[in-house]
C-alpha cells in the first residue's frame, strides 16, 4: 500500500498547487487591460505546461503500483498447483 500511497499522494499535492496557481492568476483577471490578460493567460499555460506532466507521472506510478498490488493479492489467494 505504501507503494500507492506515495505517488497518490504526490498527485494530489501537485493537483492542489496547479489549481491555486489557476485561481491565483485568475483572480487578477478582474481589472486587467488586453495585456494583463495575455500575461494571465501565458502564466496559466507555463503553470500547465511544467507541473501538469510531473502530476501525470504520479498518477500512471499510483496506478502501476495499485495493479502490481492487486495482482500479488490474487497470487496470494489462488494457491498453484
Amino acid at each position: 500500500m505504501q507503494g500507492f500511497a506515495v505517488p497518490a499522494l504526490g498527485a494530489l499535492m501537485l493537483s492542489a498547487l496547479i489549481l491555486h496557481l489557476l485561481l491565483t492568476l485568475a483572480a487578477h483577471l478582474g481589472g486587467a487591460d488586453m495585456a494583463g490578460v495575455l500575461a494571465v493567460a501565458l502564466g496559466m499555460v507555463a503553470v500547465l505546461l511544467v507541473l501538469l506532466p510531473f502530476a501525470l507521472l504520479c498518477v500512471r506510478r499510483a496506478q502501476d503500483a495499485l495493479a502490481a498490488g492487486s495482482e500479488r493479492r490474487g497470487r496470494a489467494a489462488s494457491p498453484q498447483g
